[in-house]
């Protein structure tokens, strides 16, 4: 007869080695490939996009992505009568821009990205004016304070300061409703240099000087005097801690980094639509600071307003991050900045988990159904061995002579040992069982 004992051996083994070799296989965590897609409202004539590409790990309730920064993303863009592809190759940061010029009518639109054949990310991408548009942050505009009989007013021409850079600040005097002029103006600043330090109101009872700020705490006061009298008016003036300035030099975007630093993020944006955005790898210049340059293009016929955030993050949402109008108003009033964030219109990491986990719920059910079908032999096994030993002694005792009364005596009957044993037995391939699936998270 066959013996059974090196199968009872051999199947824990067996089973523990199963279960080890699924945990560092099929059970261990996986990086998979993903992309998130950022953008601005998709509603406009053109459909601006940055793709970021990455590998994303979750291992332990952590979850590390790792930027792919070599080869390129495609980028399909689907809606009724339009179908376009565009490719780009990844930058440092796994990121890459693309734009889009769908017909008005061609909504909605659907996207797909794919990076070195895999896909990514897919889903609608949808984002209306009207909610970017009250998601930005806008800083300036005029600051009023009373002196005497005068309404005194100081803006940043720009909407914002940030220390060293230079601005405009303009000075605006009335009287009842009307415009002062011909008065004289002494200004002085505490944090700031300004120049001139005297200025005289022109008919619109306006006056502009130059603001430097030195701290991030600013001070101004003006002084004031004038056939119509004096006064004296104080202004507290924001200052952005950290901001990069952008300004418009010709065909080129300067971006201007107060203290050193490698790339930063930008994005030129109108209230209706995101125009285009990328990364820039700053230089140091002669002063101290980091500077870039980008060709500008031709803005899109009809657009007023345009405006170039700059920031220290790709998406834009830094407390830093300013929106700087880049051309002035056409009546000499003071802008506000437009500080427009990425707004994330794809993300392709729950599809991507959500296929992780399932992948990793397979590996449970299989770990698990092995565990009970060998747990199953083996008590099959063990139950087969206890009762052909059982028989082999019975038939021992019987070929010596040996009564029944005398055998029961001699040799008892094994029932609550088995028991026991096979307890024991499941105990221990439960154990494994659940060392096997709970590993896996």
């Amino acid at each position: 007869m066959v013996s059974v004992r090196p199968a009872l051996y051999a199947l824990p083994v067996a089973t523990v080695a199963v279960v080890a070799l699924a945990l560092v296989t099929g059970g261990a965590a996986r990086p998979v490939r993903v992309a998130r897609v950022w953008g601005g409202p998709t509603t406009a004539e053109r459909v601006s996009l940055r793709a970021e590409v990455f590998d994303l790990l979750e291992d332990r309730g952590a979850v590390h992505e790792t930027p792919v920064t070599t080869g390129e993303v495609a980028l399909a863009l689907r809606a009724p009568g339009f179908e376009a592809v565009r490719r780009a190759a990844l930058d440092p940061d796994g990121g890459a821009e693309v734009s889009f010029e769908p017909p008005l009518a061609a909504r909605p639109l659907e996207l797909a990205v794919t990076q070195a054949g895999r896909d990514v990310a897919r889903g609608r991408v949808e984002l209306a004016a009207a909610p970017w548009d009250r998601a930005a942050r806008r800083r300036g505009g005029w600051a009023v304070a009373r002196a005497g009989d005068f309404e005194v007013r100081v803006a940043p021409e720009r909407g914002a300061l940030a220390v060293p850079f230079e601005e405009r600040l303009e000075f605006g005097v009335t009287r009842g409703g009307d415009a002062v002029s011909d008065l004289r103006v002494h200004a002085s600043g505490a944090g700031a240099r300004l120049r001139p330090t005297d200025a005289v109101t022109d008919a619109r009872g306006r006056a502009s000087f130059a603001i430097a700020p030195e701290e991030h705490a600013v001070n101004v006061t003006f002084e004031l005097a004038g056939a119509s009298g004096e006064a004296r008016a104080s202004f507290a003036l924001p200052v952005v801690p950290g901001a990069m300035r952008a300004k418009k030099q010709g065909s080129m975007l300067l971006i201007e980094s107060p203290v050193p630093r490698d790339v930063a993020y930008f994005a030129l944006v109108t209230p209706e639509e995101r125009l285009f955005g990328g990364r820039v790898t700053l230089v140091p210049d002669a002063r101290g600071r980091s500077v870039a340059r980008v060709p500008l293009p031709s803005p899109p016929p009809g657009v007023a307003e345009e405006y170039a955030v700059v920031a220290s993050e790709p998406d834009l949402r830094s407390t830093a991050a300013v929106g700087w109008p880049l051309e002035p108003e056409a009546d000499g009033e003071p802008q506000r900045t437009f500080d427009a964030v990425e707004a994330l219109l794809l993300d392709g990491r729950p599809r991507a988990l959500l296929r992780e986990a399932r992948r990793r719920a397979r590996v449970r059910w299989v770990i698990g159904a092995f565990s009970a079908a060998a747990l199953a032999i083996e008590l099959l096994l063990l139950v087969a061995f206890t009762r052909r030993s059982d028989r082999e002694l019975d038939a021992h005792l019987a070929d010596a002579g040996v009564t029944a009364d005398e055998a029961r005596r001699l040799a008892p009957k094994r029932s609550p040992a088995i028991i026991v044993a096979l307890l024991a037995v499941a105990l221990g391939f439960l154990v494994v069982a659940l060392i096997g699936v709970l590993r896996i998270e």
